[in-house]
């Protein structure tokens, strides 16, 4: 419980805060002040993204034992989820005869989720350092995936009126992906070679995680906008079931197959389970806003299923006990 208590309150106060500071600079109007915030929210995401996350992720795999091979399938579960939410989100779309434009934001809401901050942070305050190295693994194809199949997809949604195919033309591999790869590479070999890892780089490996996760969070607090939740209630609760029912049973029921209930322990199928049922990422506002798709959708149901998680978590963390190691 204590556990929890504090897992709900890094999330919302970090939240609270970014979304306090924004509310307050909107209240003393200057635009100095808003490029401002523009500008030290931008480089907060940068620092978190680029440095404290993967030195985090690197010092993680670093200290790993040598894997079991069967987590060699955490990549593709993660494939898996992206592929099954962007899915159901189109299927719920035709079910609710949603335009081009806000389909088009709902599989972006469906496909993209918030594994590296909320995510994450949950593995670690639950399970501490070691859960690290795989919630990194689990999202090694993220960025990949996401600028090589969910950007052109949400792009064609905006030009199928005009245009029956889409170009991966102007996508270029983001400075995350080289860096969130060269520290996992670093750290994978490091980890091959039998270089030992001095102790207290465990305790550096959680700080870093955690501080960059809360600097995240702030940051997505300061860019959260409340209005017209209610005029995607539908839309949201087809969002929220996608994220925290079909998602997980599915990526479940594949991490049963790939024998991850037996693989040592029961913490890589805990972090699974945690990671299939987390909320809409707030990068999922990205591809609405370039490609001119519903930004209201998107907006909603990412403020919608992070709010939820008040109700998530806890019933994430009631099932945990049921996936204890397996002795078959």
């Amino acid at each position: 419980m204590n556990r929890l208590l504090l897992t709900l309150a890094v999330i919302f106060i970090s939240l609270a805060l970014g979304y306090s500071l924004r509310k307050w600079v909107d209240a003393h109007p200057s635009r100095e002040a808003e490029e401002l915030l523009k500008v030290r929210r931008v480089q907060a995401q940068q620092f978190a993204i680029f440095v404290l996350i993967p030195i985090s992720a690197m010092l993680s795999l670093w200290g790993m034992p040598h894997p079991d091979p069967r987590l060699l399938s955490l990549p593709f579960l993660g494939l898996a989820a992206w592929i099954t939410g962007g899915a159901a989100a189109i299927l719920f779309s035709r079910s609710l005869s949603l335009d081009n434009r806000q389909t088009g934001s709902m599989y972006c809401c469906g496909t993209f989720t918030n594994i590296g901050a909320v995510g994450t942070l949950v593995c670690v305050l639950q399970f501490g350092e070691q859960s690290i190295a795989l919630t990194s693994l689990y999202r090694l194809l993220e960025e990949i995936f996401y600028f090589s199949v969910a950007y052109p997809v949400s792009q064609w949604f905006s030009t199928a009126r005009n245009s029956s195919h889409f170009t991966l033309r102007g996508f270029r591999i983001p400075p995350a992906i080289l860096a969130v790869l060269a520290a996992l590479g670093t750290g994978l070999a490091l980890n091959l070679l039998n270089v030992s890892r001095p102790a207290f780089l465990g305790g550096v490996a959680s700080g870093f995680m955690l501080a960059g996760t809360v600097c995240f969070l702030f940051t997505i607090g300061m860019g959260l906008r409340v209005s017209r939740l209610t005029v995607y209630f539908r839309q949201s609760a087809c969002i929220s079931a996608i994220k925290f029912l079909i998602v997980p049973a599915v990526i479940m029921a594949l991490a049963f197959c790939a024998g991850l209930h037996s693989a040592g322990s029961s913490l890589p199928i805990k972090v699974v389970f945690i990671l299939s049922a987390m909320p809409v990422a707030m990068n999922a506002l990205i591809p609405p806003s370039i490609f001119d798709l519903d930004l209201d959708l998107a907006n909603a149901c990412w403020i919608f299923t992070t709010l939820e998680l008040v109700l998530v978590l806890p019933v994430l963390y009631l099932l945990l006990p049921l996936l204890e190691a397996s002795p078959l």
